[in-house]
């Protein structure tokens, strides 16, 4: 399969004019990109052929759909490096190209609530770099699976299982972090929540937090990249253990 990015000049275009092209973001089809554009391709061919793939469009809540599509993206698109997903131009190239039909699925915009920001940020990168990465539909997807995926795993997805539910909120939490990412940080984080989660503790939304907290405390005071995965999650659940204690005491 064949993925296509944009051209710097096409992306420059394309951002500037948001406010003129808005309301075509609600069209069906992406022809209107072709037509806007008149010097030439606004899209060049990405140089990696890719598996074939087809993202999960299936739930009427466009948002439960996340959990398998991080799968399905990072599984296709795990041959590509961490500056070319960093690349602004290329999940713009996606958006407004080979996944313009999953775009619309996804970003839900109607007439009621389109608006220019809704557009930049679900299109473009419209923050600083690290949190459009997490905040774009399609790139969170890939940087997720890149954060979480354990390839000496028979399950080399397990440490995306706690976000199954409300995904969008604890990825961004999570990945607001320092140190969440490298993925031996990250995978230990969510492998002591599930673990936590096995043995009989429901994490609610403010434990979560509080181990993210602890996370970040705790390389203030040592080098987390020294800890192996498996001797930081049982620091995190060591830590989750002594909290709840003394909430008892």
């Amino acid at each position: 399969m064949k993925l296509h990015f944009m051209r710097d000049d096409a992306l420059t275009y394309f951002k500037a004019n948001v406010q003129y092209n808005c309301r075509n973001y609600l069209n069906l089809d992406n022809h209107w990109i072709f037509e806007k554009y008149t010097e030439g391709s606004p899209f060049l061919e990405f140089k990696l052929e890719v598996p074939n793939f087809e993202l999960d469009m299936t739930s009427e809540r466009p948002e439960n759909t996340d959990y398998n599509n991080v799968k399905i993206l990072y599984s296709a698109l795990k041959g590509i490096s961490d500056t070319q997903a960093s690349d602004e131009r290329f999940w713009a190239g996606l958006s407004h190209g080979d996944l313009w039909d999953f775009m619309q699925y996804r970003c839900k915009l109607t007439n009621e609530n389109i608006t220019e920001n809704k557009v930049l940020t679900n299109f473009f990168f419209n923050y600083g770099n690290k949190r459009s990465l997490i905040v774009n539909p399609l790139s969170r997807l890939w940087w997720v699976g890149r954060l979480i995926f354990d390839e000496t795993s028979s399950n080399p997805y397990r440490a995306l299982e706690y976000m199954k539910i409300d995904f969008g909120t604890k990825v961004l939490s999570l990945f607001s972090s320092n140190y969440t990412n490298n993925p031996v940080i990250t995978r230990a984080v969510l492998s002591a929540i599930i673990d936590l989660e096995n043995n009989g503790n429901k994490i609610g939304r403010n434990d979560y937090l509080e181990i993210i907290r602890y996370v970040n405390v705790l390389g203030g005071i040592i080098v987390l990249d020294y800890l192996s995965e498996v001797e930081l999650k049982n620091k995190i659940i060591k830590h989750y253990y002594e909290q709840k204690k003394g909430e008892i005491v």
